[in-house]
């Protein structure tokens, strides 16, 4: 069985377990009429209230996207009131993209179930009788074998324009770490990108110049 307590991980601590874990993506949509992005100053926002996962995952995405920068370079956690005034002032600024994500759920999934058992019958009259019973049928308790499955939202915008391009939702199953989860992630995202030719010759940072290294 693989578990991971999820909550840490938001609240900024990660409880490792298993080095085991998959991603897909479930669902993805793209704007019709858009053609591949050539952003010259991306900036990565990823959104929770942890400092230490923002700025785990936001160095992630945004090592991905040439010129790319965190947002936490930018934005304080409590830049988040006025969507309307953090894009004019990420426009004046030079950004001309965004990557976005947050976490959307994160849920349970029972795998299989395995019934305990447990002996019940007539009382033993002799301690020597009870004792060779009892422990050769001791109580044992059933378990249940669960994966957690943590989805990920993904927007990806233009500034210019204040208009969404391409957004996605992946699915990753146990994830071992907070690094793991995001380069597992990333990677789905930018090969979907790729796939859909969204991808510009000078979208990618060092790891998505027309490759996506596969960790």
């Amino acid at each position: 069985m693989r578990t991971l307590n999820f909550l840490p991980i938001i609240a900024g601590a990660v409880l490792l377990s298993g080095c085991w874990h998959r991603t897909e993506l479930a669902a993805t949509w793209r704007d019709p009429s858009a053609s591949p992005m050539h952003f010259q100053h991306p900036i990565a926002i990823f959104v929770t209230k942890s400092e230490t996962f923002r700025r785990t995952m936001e160095d992630k995405m945004a090592a991905k996207f040439m010129n790319g920068v965190p947002s936490y370079r930018v934005l304080a956690s409590t830049d988040v009131e006025d969507g309307a005034a953090i894009r004019k002032q990420l426009a004046d600024a030079g950004y001309d993209g965004a990557i976005i994500m947050r976490v959307a759920s994160v849920d349970t999934r029972v795998v299989s179930y395995t019934t305990g058992r447990y002996w019940s019958g007539a009382p033993y009259y002799s301690f020597a009788g009870y004792w060779g019973s009892s422990w050769g049928y001791p109580y044992d308790p059933g378990y249940v074998d669960t994966d957690m499955i943590v989805s990920i939202e993904t927007q990806l915008y233009s500034l210019a324009s204040d208009k969404l391009v391409w957004a996605a939702r992946s699915e990753t199953t146990d994830p071992s770490s907070v690094g793991k989860l995001g380069d597992s992630v990333m990677r789905h995202v930018m090969k979907e990108l790729e796939k859909e030719q969204l991808v510009g010759a000078n979208l990618g940072g060092p790891a998505a110049q027309g490759k996506v290294v596969s960790r």
